[in-house]
């Protein structure tokens, strides 16, 4: 009936609903009274239509809240404060509260801002609303049932009154009912503010309606609980307290109670306006520093974990959101209190009489990690530094252990790494005790008496060489180097020696900024290379990084490096790529560090020992071989890279191992590995590539015609853009590619969604870049724009994208190229602007739309191409009317410069085309725009 009513359009709601006034109809007239403001506010309707039900809604709203009004008066009824009110008296209490409750927020708050919507107008309603809840729990010592309904509805509609933007605009009466409701909720918090309460749920609602209107009436909150002790001041001040009362709420969360993670927002709203004030008086109240410093002993006290009971997995998940809300509501108290912060949580460790109590404490000094001052130590942060150190020490609690370890996390799982948390507990350190961290981790080092306290301190020295200071070598620093080369050349323990390799390589820059550590450079190299038997991967790793930044040590060396590859490849049978990747860049490091004349010799078996790989694996047929040759292909590509500091040495590999690529680029398993190769190339001789163009372009084209795909476009295109102005072959290479990749695609590009990409991705940088190469492809470029358009039409937005890319880069360049098809072009974006492709590529298609009508079109203009489509009856879709192409029409020819103007207009007209105007969906969508006239 009420959804009937509304799409009538009514304008006279007291006359439809004249017919349900009499008294046996009374349920069903309020029945139908709370629905209508339901539906209007979730209904879709037109524009006209929701205007003309607002305005009767509107002017029906103040009649129907004052019937509500004479519902709820009959609280006062003095026989009440002889006997319970009845059943039926309590269920006319819960329909009023709900009918008002529905009204009070219709439209959002379209009710509160008429004249008759004003709060100092409701507040007789709201005294009713509480004056039943305050009934009800007198007369009922555990509130549930039918009694706790209308509770909740009656606090609901008073959040609903109040709550509002509008209410905002008097505080006087804001004032007054925060003090009424606070004056409401003081003895029932005082009688039931209990663990495991038997009104549970009504304090919920009590808090969750005091929280609410402190947080919309902040402002006067904040100014009356400044301004003394008497009137509004007392009951601002004792809100404040109700809410300190339920954030303290005995017991822990969520076994004992499940209402103290109400007020998290209320402490973030008032702390805001606190400082926001401070901007202006330039200190804080006194009274704010009382309430935050209870506020922060209050956080660690609830932080704790329950001891001794196991929590089930969804309690778990509950307490672990509940302390991250607490992790952030102390950096609000911080805002206030500034370092005091860390004087109350120590005092709060200090005190704890319990392990529970001390890691709470921790979880809230680790919670102001990010507050910490710089180049500074108050006493108490470092005290808490302490007590964290010692409980990662000592602690076998795997909570405690947890904590103190995650000390600068602000995000605490129940599933952590404990290394991690260590070295960003040391680099804090760092921040605090600067390059006495080293003395420290040294003398922990020599104090060690067991390996794993020496592992532990040489994990921590990893952690630090970030910070290693340029240039200098501090004593304990080396000192600790010194230590990791000694477990490097002797340790056969694992977890050792894998972390003593992480401090050679992880100190490799500042080796190499350091001028007289050369002979420790050098140590640190022969050091990962003897490592390598015993631990491959860390020694591979460390080794590759020291040859890349420390090239002084590793030219002295090369010889070695290469020769270790090689060993390592003859040992290990070359069956692990990864390391063998390592080592060869290690290798190419080297080279190019080295003299190209000493350096020659030393590439030459090891470039013929990769093409003799290539070949072998190349030729094979197993699956398993062609993954080798995959490997194989990383490590030519990762030795190229190495070698680009030296571009002869580069060349002369890249000869050498060109015999072993034909048979890649006649396999369509190969062709990928041999492209990643290619690429490579091009890449480090980019300078010097011209000698060796030629023999690169005919593997490109083999790799082409045998299989088309993204990463040879990637090397078309280097190739291209570097070399076309220079090289005649250019123009050869790009129509053959290009040509199989159209072939590839044509029967269905969205097979294909990466090659697709590719190809427009090629296309629109050639387009750009180097406009006057489009011509090369003039006998393509019909067919081409004919897959383009094709292709704007795909769901898989990175080839929609290239193509919209494409197509806009065209009709900038090169119009006369488009024009003929640019009708059906324009079509085509309607179209998928209208639905036919999903609205995330909604902004490749308006940059389409800005480039067509940028161009400069020879007798005709897109104006005439957009008229021409959207006449069709029903086009893009039958939600389009002729208004909206109209609107849509002009919107579009008159924006020539904004994008953002332009993807507004695509946006709007999007939603139109596919009926969301009016939903929640298009007012979030453009950010409540009205969408259409």
């Amino acid at each position: 009936l009420a959804a009937f009513i509304l799409q009538q359009g009514t304008v006279d709601l007291a006359t439809i609903l004249r017919p349900l006034s009499t008294i046996e109809n009374t349920t069903l007239l309020l029945e139908v009274l709370t629905v209508i403001p339901e539906e209007y506010n979730s209904m879709t309707m037109g524009s006209a239509l929701r205007s003309k039900n607002r305005n009767a809604l509107q002017q029906a709203c103040p009649a129907v809240l004052d019937d509500m009004l004479r519902c709820l008066q009959t609280v006062y009824n003095t026989e009440y404060t002889k006997e319970p009110p009845s059943e039926q008296v309590v269920q006319s209490w819960v329909t009023a509260a709900t009918c008002a409750c529905s009204w009070l927020t219709l439209g959002g708050e379209d009710a509160a801002e008429h004249a008759s919507g004003t709060l100092p107008d409701r507040m007789p309603l709201c005294r009713a609303l509480l004056a039943v809840v305050q009934l009800l729990y007198t007369w009922n010592s555990a509130v549930s049932d039918t009694p706790l309904d209308a509770c909740e509805a009656c606090l609901s509609a008073v959040r609903a009154a109040g709550g509002t933007s509008a209410a905002s605009r008097y505080p006087a009466s804001a004032l007054q009912l925060l003090s009424d409701l606070a004056a409401l909720a003081a003895p029932l918090m005082s009688r039931d503010n209990v663990p495991n309460s038997i009104n549970e749920e009504l304090l919920a609602a009590l808090i969750t309606c005091c929280v609410s209107l402190g947080e919309c009436h902040a402002h006067a909150l904040v100014q009356a609980a400044e301004g003394g002790g008497a009137g509004d001041a007392g009951g601002a001040r004792q809100l404040i307290e109700l809410v300190l009362a339920a954030q303290a709420a005995p017991g822990h969360y969520p076994l004992h109670e499940t209402r103290s993670n109400l007020t998290f927002g209320f402490w973030y709203t008032i702390q805001d306006e606190i400082l926001n004030l401070m901007d202006r008086t330039h200190d804080i109240h006194p009274v704010w520093r009382e309430v935050f410093s209870r506020l922060l002993a209050t956080l660690v006290t609830k932080s704790s974990a329950p001891a001794d009971v196991t929590l089930s997995k969804d309690d778990l998940e509950l307490l672990r959101c509940y302390r991250q809300d607490i992790a952030d509501t102390v950096m609000y108290c911080y805002g206030v209190l500034g370092e005091w912060c860390w004087t109350t949580v120590e005092a709060a460790y200090s005190a704890a009489t319990n392990e529970s109590g001390r890691e709470a404490a921790l979880h809230v000094f680790a919670a102001l990690a990010d507050a910490a001052p710089a180049q500074r130590a108050p006493p108490a942060l470092l005290a808490l530094m302490q007590h964290a150190l010692n409980v990662a020490h000592t602690s076998t609690n795997k909570r405690m252990l947890n904590t103190a370890l995650d000390c600068l996390d602000r995000n605490h799982n129940d599933v952590i790494t404990p290394n991690l948390n260590i070295e960003t507990l040391q680099m804090y350190c760092y921040g605090v005790l600067g390059e006495w961290c080293w003395t420290t981790v040294e003398a922990a080092y020599s104090a060690a008496t067991n390996e794993s306290g020496r592992e532990a301190a040489l994990h921590v020295f990893a952690a630090l060489a970030d910070a290693a200071p340029a240039q200098r070598a501090p004593p304990a620093l080396l000192a600790l180097m010194q230590h990791a080369l000694n477990v490097a050349h002797t340790s056969t323990n694992k977890r050792m020696l894998n972390t003593a390799l992480d401090c050679l390589g992880g100190y490799a820059s500042w080796v190499s900024s350091v001028g007289e550590a050369r002979e420790l450079g050098r140590a640190c190299v022969r050091a990962a290379g003897a490592a390598l038997p015993r631990c491959p991967p860390a020694a591979a790793l460390a080794l590759r990084k020291l040859a890349a930044d420390c090239s002084a040590p590793a030219a002295a060396l090369a010889s070695d490096i290469v020769q270790a590859a090689q060993t390592f490849e003859s040992s290990a049978g070359r069956s692990d790529a990864w390391v063998r990747r390592q080592l060869v860049a290690a290798a190419g490091a080297a080279l190019a560090a080295a003299e190209p004349d000493a350096a020659a010799p030393l590439l030459r078996p090891l470039a013929h020992s990769l093409r003799d790989d290539l070949a072998a694996q190349g030729s094979a047929g197993s699956g398993d071989s062609k993954s080798r040759a995959a490997c194989a292909a990383e490590c030519c590509a990762a030795l190229l890279a190495a070698l680009a500091p030296q571009s002869v040495l580069a060349a002369a590999l890249f000869r050498t191992i060109a015999p072993a690529l034909p048979p890649y680029a006649n396999d369509p398993a190969l062709v990928e590995p041999m492209f990643h190769i290619l690429k490579q190339t091009v890449s480090s001789l980019i300078d010097d590539c011209m000698p060796l163009v030629s023999d690169i372009a005919q593997l490109i084209v083999a790799g082409f015609n045998t299989y088309p795909c993204a990463s040879g476009l990637d090397v078309v295109k280097l190739v291209v853009l570097a070399l076309g102005s220079e090289w005649s072959g250019a123009r050869a290479l790009l129509q053959a590619s290009v040509a199989a990749s159209v072939r590839a695609l044509a029967p269905d590009p969205s097979a294909r969604p990466d090659l697709t990409e590719g190809l427009f991705t090629l296309l629109q940088a050639v387009t750009k870049k180097k406009p006057h190469f489009v011509d090369w492809l003039e006998d393509l470029l019909p067919d081409l724009v004919e897959l383009a358009m094709g292709c704007v039409r795909m769901w898989e937005a990175g080839g929609a994208r290239a193509a919209c890319g494409w197509l806009s880069a065209l009709a900038a360049q090169r119009p006369l190229c488009l024009q003929p098809r640019a009708p059906a072009l324009t079509a085509a974006a309607l179209s998928c602007i209208g639905g036919a492709t999903p609205r995330n590529q909604i902004e490749p298609l308006a940059e389409l739309l800005l480039s067509l009508n940028r161009a400069a079109w020879r007798d005709a203009e897109l104006s005439g191409w957009l008229r021409a489509a959207l006449a069709t009856p029903g086009f893009p879709t039958p939600h389009a009317t002729d208004p909206h192409k109209h609107k849509f029409i002009q919107a579009v020819v008159k924006e020539k410069s904004s994008k953002r103007r332009l993807l507004e207009t695509v946006q709007e007209f999007s939603l139109v085309c596919r009926g969301l105007v009016d939903t929640e969906y298009a007012r979030q969508t453009l950010a409540s725009k009205q969408l259409v006239a």
